[in-house]
């Protein structure tokens, strides 16, 4: 167990850049999209010149808020892990 406790304070910069992606990764795919309106097969939603939508369709795509805090954790993970990583070789 001494042995483990050791190798992940030895690596715990390299431990944090993984574990980081990892969640980043994982969170960055958890998006959510709502389609309003009619969808007709192969017809998409376009502007006419004076701004109004020309069919009926609307998508929008958007992020859980739990999604939003664990792309943020991740990323704070990584950078973490590289300030580490650097301050450890200097």
């Amino acid at each position: 167990m001494k042995k483990i406790i050791n190798f992940i304070k030895k690596h715990i910069g390299e431990f944090f850049v993984i574990v980081g992606t990892g969640i980043f990764i994982n969170n960055l795919f958890k998006f959510s999209y709502r389609v309003y309106g009619e969808y007709s097969e192969g017809l998409l939603p376009s502007l006419s010149t004076d701004g109004e939508l020309i069919s009926g369709a609307v998508s929008t795509y958007y992020y859980p808020d739990s999604a939003i805090l664990l792309i943020t954790f991740g990323s704070m993970l990584i950078v973490a892990g590289i300030l580490i990583i650097r301050n450890k070789n200097d």
